[in-house]
């Protein structure tokens, strides 16, 4: 049996490590006036995931957790800011929004540094895989 008599499972430590991921990365971007959604969404516009329904989409599990519709506020609060402009649409990074990203990203490589600390490559890869696994399983059952 994959399970231990625990109450501790999986879904406890996915629930925690995504409480503490929220909280030490607000702490870590805190300097750049970012939390991680923030984070997630500037990043996302970096890598040219260039519309709200885009980036509604790559972050859709969020937007739950959130108990959130769409992260259109945050993108307008980062066009009041200056940092992303719009255009039909389409969102693009502004020369301080790109610094902005630059100086968080560089704040969140050193603080995953720290939190993966112990772990190889390989054992990232491989927890990542076996999460996604579960996930599809999870998803297949609960769509027979």
């Amino acid at each position: 049996m994959l399970q231990q008599n625990t109450t501790k499972r999986i879904g406890y430590w996915l629930l925690h490590l995504h409480q503490l991921f929220d909280e030490s990365t607000a702490r870590a971007l805190s300097v750049v006036d970012l939390n991680r959604r923030k984070w997630q969404v500037l990043h996302a516009v970096s890598i040219k995931v260039d519309t709200v329904a885009g980036i509604d989409d790559a972050f859709a599990p969020f937007l739950a957790a959130d108990r959130a519709v769409s992260y259109r506020p945050v993108v307008d609060e980062f066009k009041a800011c200056g940092w992303v402009t719009e255009n039909d649409g389409a969102i693009t990074l502004t020369e301080s929004g790109t610094a902005v990203h630059d100086r968080a990203e560089s704040l969140i490589n050193a603080h995953a540094a720290e939190q993966l600390a112990g772990i190889s490559e390989a054992e990232f890869l491989a927890a990542n895989d076996v999460l996604a696994r579960i996930a599809a399983n999870v998803e297949k059952q609960e769509k027979q």
